[in-house]
């Protein structure tokens, strides 16, 4: 009914709603064409006394008017009930409860418009479209309070006496028996309503959708949100609608390109929806992609800049082999967390880049924070970074910590096997190159002593003194006699040399 006016035909009143949001307006039931034929003969055929007032009821019912008019509605409720116990006919009875109901209605006592309508259809005073147009009315006040089941009862009867189920009634009886959760029974009722509606609101179509939810016909579903979007393209309700069935369907790819296609038209704005597209791409293997739409909604400030979010982008970009990118964010996380685990992700991922120095301070790191879920393989990249560093007694002591663990300890002792190999194959080659420098050396003293035998001068002790080139003195003395060998550390050769000058002093004396 609308509260301005006296007619019932227009109920606006707010159907509970988890179907649709908003007020649905409730459309009158106009008589099919037949049936309005025979209530006109039937009108004909009563006598005229049964459809006109008594003096006394008109003028009661003149009052009441009178005071409507003046927006006195209680002093029109209280003639109509004194005309009521004035001994009305059938007519004059229905016509006042009726007046009454609608100005109950009016001031929201939907309890007493209920019982004034029920007394006007049950005075039979009302003709056969009078009793459809109540039937309706009041099947809509029932389902507006609550009564569903008396609601629909109501407006059946109104149909089974032929009035015409137009797409207002039909939709009223689609909510109402969604709303009793008799989906089967309104099936038909809603399809009515969706097919013959011709301008259907964004809030109307959840009326078809949760039908075929529950009667699960997915297909039909998709088909009617598919309209939904076409119909309302820049709407995104309309598109979570679509994305939400995609993926509860297991249609993921089709859902990923829905939000594609929402992110592209600027209908994103809620953070978890757009962490949700970047976990899309990620999925579907373009993590590259994910994680430019996530760093860039991060830094705008729509996606919130948490632990969670920093270590998924962290993973893209390391998923997308962006390990450049991904050590800004790995640094950060480590920080936030400054836990062994993330310290660790940070070290592979400057490990992956060939950065061995940092890449071990991060092992390390990692190691001293503890908490691990396998640290000897941390011991083993810490010293695989070190033997990169050219530091191998340092990745020699990483490696035999990595063989503490069953884990790691083939691997570990592989690298200290090659480890202790290439550390004898330097000093091989060392022992080697300093052989040939001392027996190169050993060729130029041996030439120049025989030179000096033969030209010389012998010094007080009677030796004599030759020109030792300065790549051999380290070898030879001044005299050509060699005192140091290959492997000789400093103090040995210098213990050597002294031993040599100590037996040419006792020679000397001797002689």
């Amino acid at each position: 009914m609308n509260r301005q006016s006296q007619s019932m035909t227009g109920i606006g009143r707010v159907i509970a709603a988890v179907l649709v949001s908003g007020c649905i307006g409730l459309t009158a039931v106009g008589a099919a064409a037949e049936a309005q034929r025979r209530d006109r003969e039937e009108e004909r055929e009563q006598n005229n006394e049964n459809r006109t007032f008594s003096t006394q009821i008109g003028t009661l019912v003149l009052q009441a008017q009178e005071q409507i008019d003046a927006d006195n509605i209680q002093g029109a409720i209280a003639t109509f009930t004194r005309g009521l116990g004035m001994n009305p006919s059938a007519y004059e009875a229905s016509v006042m409860y009726a007046q009454r109901g609608r100005l109950y209605y009016q001031v929201d006592n939907v309890n007493q418009t209920i019982s004034d309508f029920r007394s006007a259809i049950s005075t039979g005073g009302l003709n056969a479209e009078e009793t459809r147009d109540m039937r309706i009315n009041l099947g809509q006040i029932l389902i507006s309070v609550d009564q569903i089941n008396e609601g629909i009862r109501e407006l059946e009867a109104a149909i089974a006496a032929g009035a015409t189920v137009n797409t207002g009634i039909a939709k009223l009886l689609a909510i109402a028996y969604a709303q009793g959760e008799r989906f089967n029974d309104g099936l038909r009722y809603a399809e009515q309503w969706y097919r013959e509606a011709p301008d259907k609101s964004l809030n109307e179509y959840p009326i078809m959708l949760v039908y075929y939810q529950q009667l699960n016909r997915p297909a039909d579903e998709l088909r009617v949100v598919r309209e939904m979007v076409n119909r309302f393209p820049q709407e995104r309700t309309a598109w979570q609608n679509l994305v939400s069935l995609l993926a509860r369907t297991e249609q993921e790819e089709q859902a990923f390109e829905a939000n594609k296609l929402m992110y592209l038209n600027g209908l994103f704005t809620e953070g978890e929806e757009l962490l949700r597209l970047a976990q899309y791409y990620s999925f579907y293997d373009n993590p590259y992609r994910g994680a430019i739409i996530l760093e860039r909604e991060m830094n705008a400030g729509r996606i919130e800049r948490n632990v969670r979010n920093v270590e998924l982008l962290a993973n893209m970009w390391r998923q997308a082999a962006e390990f450049e990118r991904a050590l800004p964010v790995l640094r950060q996380l480590s920080e936030m967390r400054a836990d062994g685990q993330t310290a660790l992700v940070l070290a592979e991922a400057h490990y992956q880049l060939n950065q061995w120095e940092p890449a071990a301070q991060a092992f390390q790191t990692a190691l001293n924070r503890g908490g691990l879920r396998q640290p000897g393989e941390a011991w083993v990249l810490l010293g695989t970074a070190r033997f990169n560093m050219d530091d191998r007694q340092g990745a020699l002591a990483a490696f035999r910590e990595g063989a503490r663990f069953a884990s790691s300890r083939s691997q570990a002792n592989g690298w200290i096997q090659f480890v202790n190999g290439q550390i004898e194959g330097v000093a091989r080659r060392a022992r080697q190159r300093e052989q040939v420098q001392i027996d190169e050396c050993r060729l130029t003293v041996e030439a120049e002593r025989r030179i000096a035998t033969v030209i010389g001068e012998a010094d007080e002790d009677g030796r004599v003194r030759i020109e030792v080139p300065e790549r051999c003195q380290a070898y030879f003395n001044q005299y050509g006699e060699q005192f140091r060998e290959v492997g000789m550390t400093d103090e040995q050769a210098a213990e050597r040399r002294a031993q040599l000058e100590r037996n040419a002093q006792e020679a000397a004396a001797a002689g």
